[in-house]
Order: C-alpha cells, then sequence, then structure tokens
C-alpha cells in the first residue's frame, strides 16, 4: 500500500475522531455533557494529525523533487496544490492554542481555565476557520482518491454539512466565552 492511501485512511480517521471530540467538547463548552471520553478522542487524534503532518510532508518532498527535475515549477497551475500544503500548516498554531488552553491535569473531569479572554476566543474561532479551509480545499482529492465518480453533488453535500457542523462548533466556542464572561 503506498503512502498517499494510507494517508487516506489517517484522514478518515481523523475526521472521525474530530468529529467527535469537537461534538464532545461542544457540548461540553455549552454545559451540556461531561468530558468522559472527549480527553481520549483528542489524545487519538493528536496521534493521527502527527502521522497525517509525517506523510504529508514526505509527499510534499517527493512533489518538490519531481517539479525540480521536471525543471518545470508550473506554481501558478498548482496553486490548489499549495493551498492545501499551506492550510494546513496555518492549523498549527491556533490548534496549539487549543491544547494549551483546554489541557487539564491528568484526573480532573471539569474543564477549568484560568481565563477565557476575547483573544482565546478568536484563536479558537480562526482554528474552525482553518480546518474549514483546510478540509475544504481536499474534499476533491480525497473523493479522487477514493475513486468516487461525479464527486461534485457529494462534495457539495460534504461542504454543506461540515460548514454545518463548523458552525456548531464555533458557536459553542462564542457561548463558552459568554458564560465565562457573565461569571
Amino acid at each position: 500500500m503506498n503512502l498517499r492511501k494510507i494517508n487516506m485512511f489517517i484522514v478518515i480517521g481523523m475526521l472521525a475522531v474530530f468529529l467527535a471530540h469537537a461534538i464532545g467538547g461542544s457540548l461540553i463548552l455549552a454545559g451540556a455533557q461531561s468530558r468522559m471520553w472527549v480527553k481520549t478522542a483528542a489524545r487519538a487524534l493528536e496521534v493521527l494529525i502527527g502521522l497525517h503532518i509525517i506523510i504529508t510532508t514526505i509527499l510534499t518532498i517527493q512533489s518538490l523533487r519531481a517539479r525540480r527535475l521536471s525543471g518545470a515549477g508550473y506554481f501558478r497551475d498548482n496553486i490548489e496544490f499549495w493551498t492545501r500544503r499551506i492550510s494546513g500548516f496555518v492549523i498549527l498554531i491556533p490548534l496549539m492554542m487549543h491544547i494549551l488552553i483546554f489541557s487539564q491535569p491528568e484526573g480532573v473531569d471539569v474543564v477549568r481555565l484560568q481565563v477565557f479572554t476575547t483573544g482565546r476566543l478568536i484563536s479558537q474561532i480562526l482554528l474552525v476557520a482553518a480546518i474549514a479551509l483546510h478540509v475544504l480545499t481536499n474534499i476533491r482529492p480525497a473523493l479522487i482518491s477514493f475513486g468516487v465518480k461525479g464527486g461534485k453533488a457529494v462534495k457539495i453535500d460534504l461542504m454543506f454539512i461540515l460548514s454545518v457542523l463548523l458552525l456548531l462548533f464555533a458557536a459553542a466556542f462564542a457561548i463558552f466565552y459568554v458564560r465565562w464572561m457573565n461569571f
């Protein structure tokens, strides 16, 4: 099995675990659920993200080598490729902020933060936006890699579902922020 196929299975796992983590985390932030499995999903997501970064870095290096050997860069023609790569790296900064903001010591089941400022809220909204950009720019290549024919309708459906979910996740951060400011 080649790296691209392995990466696609990792991506599927990432999406499933991300949705579980984000839905559970959103319910926690809105005050509707305890932490139960959200922390476990977060740790699994960290591992999958690490593997995804390693594999996509290897694939990017291979692409750059092929470009150098061919002698033709065609940057403008490959702008979508670079958008996918750069948008993945854009996620890392607000993701690190997310980990720092929401990490809790072992054995603590209640989300307790030192401060949830406007800056932290903005960083989390940026995380949601960065994930949206990265996923939306990668839907078409993912469908192609799975051999989905007539992917336009599937892409539109996935974009709609993702947009609704990401809106709910961003709203959960906003609700938590409002709740935090009212204490």
